[in-house]
């Protein structure tokens, strides 16, 4: 399973900025800000997002999604 790090990176393996849209039911001015300015989505997203990432063999951190309460991970020097 290919391990995806950047909301740019999941919206890309997800289709994109239509596709994206379609699947959350946001507006495509949303995905844009989401990809451009907040680097991350709304924690409502996460379920449908990680089931579509599922489905692609495709994972990604759950810090992507703002949780409370999961730090993003240290990587290893």
């Amino acid at each position: 399973m290919k391990r995806l790090t950047t909301a740019a990176e999941v919206i890309d393996a997800l289709g994109g900025d239509p596709s994206v849209a379609k699947l959350t039911k946001a507006s495509s001015s949303t995905i844009w800000n989401w990809r451009a300015y907040f680097e991350a989505f709304p924690p409502n997203t996460y379920v449908v997002m990680q089931e579509a990432l599922a489905r692609r063999d495709l994972s990604a951190p759950p810090h992507l999604w703002k949780m409370r309460g999961v730090a993003k991970a240290k990587r290893a020097a």
